[in-house]
């Protein structure tokens, strides 16, 4: 596989984190009101497909910020539905862990998608600067923005990521993203993240990122 080291440093470094009560990571634990028996793998099998998918390595790393309760939470794989993995509208084949019927959509990953496919979905990598799912204490499914400290801990996990990627360009989408790679002292594109409203300038910042300031060919 291109991404193996990815891989291995997911394996390594995010596989055996331990959910907390406000903090939960789908890649190992379920919660059976929510998700499918051994969905946990089903999630994993997902991500797995998505780095499968690259022919080469992306000059290009989008950095989001943590894991949604209706896109990665689910699906495994960051601005990703699981509506969108079985729909077929992607490269790679992907399966459902949740229970819900239908399959949970977010809007954010459709937003996401609609920019970057077909011609530069597979030309960058996604990832978070939070790989977990924040939400707020029993409250699983909800939204919550990650604490500093969640983002200065995460960004160990995030460093490794960049260095195995080596990536020419690294864009920002949203302002917890960009807090994360200044931690890191790294240099980043802003784009507002496309949620609340943020569809119009999100499209027009990566056809801006695409179009003016890439010289490189990616």
């Amino acid at each position: 596989m291109l991404l193996n080291d990815l891989w291995g440093l997911f394996e390594e470094e995010i596989f055996p984190f331990r959910s907390t009560d406000e903090l939960f990571n789908k890649y190992s634990d379920n919660d059976l009101r929510f998700d499918l028996p051994k969905g946990q793998r089903i999630r994993r099998k997902n991500l797995l497909n998505y780095l499968n998918s690259f022919s080469k390595r992306p000059a290009v790393l989008l950095i989001g910020e943590p894991a949604g309760p209706w896109g990665c939470r689910f699906s495994g794989i960051p601005f990703t539905s699981e509506r969108m993995l079985i729909s077929g509208v992607l490269s790679f084949e992907g399966y459902q862990s949740s229970t819900h019927d239908p399959p949970y959509s977010e809007i954010s990953a459709t937003i996401f998608c609609e920019v970057l496919l077909p011609t530069l979905y597979p030309k960058v990598f996604v990832w978070n600067a939070v790989p977990f799912h924040p939400h707020k204490r029993g409250e699983m499914l909800s939204i919550r923005h990650p604490t500093r400290e969640e983002i200065y801990t995460h960004s160990k996990v995030l460093s490794k990521v960049l260095f195995l990627m080596k990536p020419k360009l690294i864009v920002a989408v949203g302002r917890k993203a960009e807090l994360a790679l200044k931690v890191l002292g790294k240099s980043s594109i802003y784009v507002r993240h496309p949620s609340q409203s943020g569809a119009r300038e999100f499209t027009k910042g990566i056809e801006r990122i695409f179009k003016e300031v890439l010289t490189v060919s990616v």
